[in-house]
């Protein structure tokens, strides 16, 4: 370490002069517009399901069909909009963001633009196969109830091998795709040279020491200090920062040791953590097949479940943590500070990488046959990642609190999945506590905590993003009223369906039932109200971006977009004094 400290201590000066703005490739804009569209197809396809669930549990008359029972078109309907909306809309989002923030916080290219875009395809193909398995009648849940989906029944009452064969190779396609960004997001980040700055360098515009006198025509006058050089780093300093670790160093080798931006550590993390959970999915497909072919194979479905859940934790995460990560620079801008190398925006990052991971077992608490040393595995890291999420939070209340925060679309879509994700992470907590899990898990809580976790967490924050960043893909603006009608759409439709899941569910409404029982009647027709709201909010959403790509750039959104991409301090996304740039235009 002490060599190190020699080696790095002369490259970071107090004030270093910024790094110019980066813009990334024309085709990587168009990949990443093209995957939004493409996601916000899905989101619409998967919210009709969703609708098509709620009308069949009200026992409104239009869903009446001869040609599937009931409760099977039911079953259906869950897995179908489960899967796509996991995989086809928020996994989908972290990659098109994953994919344009790895290079313009990278700032160099992409490594494998092509194999970019086949992972793009490979996805969108995945969710075709998986509506086509929902229209044949599959219907073994989201998450592949064990060995349900692996054992199909008479194909006139639920679903044969040719569902379960076309489901199986749909999360096949998923596998793979999610396998091809994470390497390519990894490769890009490991390989040439990265942008550093120095951890000294502070939490706040003021840190500098300026004279009285000097302060107050200076201060506008202080550079960026996100960026300060790239440099080909060795490759254990270059991990440890991108790990977070260096954060947890003492003071004197933390000033001089290189910070990335966070945003590729939250991008690095999000990678690594899919790619050591995709094996579990491969195995699990791999014993589906095997039974299928030959159902008087023996199989072990206890490892099969185990194989799933070592996958479908960490894709909990994957939509989350590269979001997480993002308003550390969005929520700077909008509240006109400096943060993103402050020590603690980093310190929660290895326990992110540790605990997404180990977190997985306590899917299995209600599997007794599990060994005890997994039993206490999942306890353990069901607390573990508690911290991290709770530091997260802390960390974003505390630069608030002092901050001018500016409450345009985007930030207000950020702080409003922020505490959808808090919500969620409370109702998380206590299904990871053994006893707590064994009366709650199969209950409508469970749907109260995925739908807060995901739809009023990550998705959100995504929603802000894309109103923030469509200026640099296409330099023109959404709707700033259509945008608003959103917002407060979503929020309280998402809201409210989620809290009626809650109630529900801690009074003792059974979780995937076709048929609710007659105590929750009353509930059916506002959770149907909630979720039209939902979805006639993305239809506005959708409608907003569908006619600001279809229409002419103004002359005015063209000068801001050279304004902007001339601008050295790198302030893409604000105008002086904090405030968005994003909808100024009606």
């Amino acid at each position: 370490m002490d060599s190190m400290q020699i080696e790095y201590k002369d490259r970071y000066p107090h004030q270093p002069p910024p790094l110019p703005e980066y813009d990334v490739s024309p085709s990587l804009k168009k990949l990443a517009l093209v995957m939004i569209g493409a996601m916000l197809i899905n989101f619409l396809v998967a919210g009709a399901l969703a609708l098509g669930m709620r009308i069949l549990q009200t026992d409104v008359s239009i869903l009446k069909f001869d040609w599937m029972p009931q409760n099977v078109l039911f079953y259906a309907l869950l897995t179908a909009h489960g899967q796509v909306m996991f995989f086809g809309v928020v996994s989908l989002n972290t990659m098109w963001f994953g994919y344009y923030a790895t290079s313009k916080w990278g700032r160099k290219p992409l490594l494998g633009m092509k194999w970019a875009k086949i992972s793009f395809w490979i996805m969108e193909s995945a969710v075709i196969l998986i509506l086509i398995s929902g229209l044949s009648g599959f219907g073994a849940g989201w998450y592949n109830l064990m060995p349900l989906t692996f054992m199909p029944g008479r194909p006139l009452l639920s679903w044969g091998p040719l569902a379960s064969a076309t489901f199986l190779t749909a999360d096949v396609l998923v596998g793979i795709s999610l396998t091809i960004f994470c390497i390519i997001i990894i490769t890009t980040i490991l390989k040439g040279k990265i942008p550093i700055g120095s951890q000294k360098f502070g939490a706040r515009h003021d840190e500098q020491e300026y004279s009285s006198e000097k302060s107050k025509n200076e201060s506008e006058e202080k550079p960026d200090l996100e960026h300060t050089h790239m440099e080909n780093l060795p490759a254990g300093v270059r991990w440890v920062s991108l790990l977070g670790i260096s954060s947890w160093f003492p003071k004197k080798w933390r000033e001089v040791t290189p910070a990335v931006p966070i945003i590729l550590v939250g991008a690095f993390v999000t990678a690594i953590v899919q790619l050591i959970g995709n094996p579990g999915l491969f195995l699990q497909l791999a014993q589906g097949f095997m039974s299928i072919s030959n159902p008087t194979t023996a199989t072990n479905w206890l490892l099969t479940k185990d194989a799933w859940w070592f996958f479908a934790h960490p894709i909990v995460y994957f939509p989350l943590l590269l979001f997480l990560s993002a308003w550390y620079f969005f929520g700077s801008r909008a509240g006109d500070e400096s943060i993103r190398y402050n020590k603690w925006n980093y310190r929660t990052w290895p326990f992110y990488a540790m605990f997404s991971v180990l977190v997985f077992s306590h899917h299995v608490f209600m599997d007794m046959p599990n060994p005890v040393w997994l039993q206490m595995v999942a306890q353990t890291a069901s607390l573990g990642i508690v911290f991290p999420s709770a530091l997260t939070i802390f960390t974003f209340l505390m630069f608030m609190w002092r901050s001018k925060v500016v409450w345009n679309i985007t930030s207000r879509f950020f702080i409003a999945g922020i505490l959808g994700w808090a919500f969620g992470g409370f109702n998380g907590a206590e299904f990871g506590l053994w006893g707590a899990d064994i009366y709650q898990h199969n209950t409508m809580a469970m749907p109260s905590h995925i739908h807060l976790i995901l739809l009023m967490g990550p998705l959100l924050m995504a929603f802000g993003v894309i109103y923030a960043i469509l200026p640099d893909l296409c330099k023109k603006h959404m709707s700033k009223t259509l945008g608003e009608i959103h917002f407060w759409m979503t929020l309280f439709g998402g809201f409210g369906f989620a809290i009626l899941f809650n109630i529900i569910g801690a009074e003792g409404a059974i979780r995937r039932e076709a048929v609710m029982p007659g105590p929750f009647d009353w509930a059916m027709p506002l959770l149907l109200f909630f979720a039209l709201c939902v979805g006639i909010a993305q239809l506005i959403f959708v409608y907003n971006f569908a006619k600001t790509m279809r229409r002419k750039t103004t002359e005015e959104e063209i000068k801001e977009y050279e304004v902007l991409h001339k601008n050295p301090m790198g302030n893409s996304f604000t105008s002086a004094g904090g405030s968005s740039l994003i909808n100024k235009n009606d």
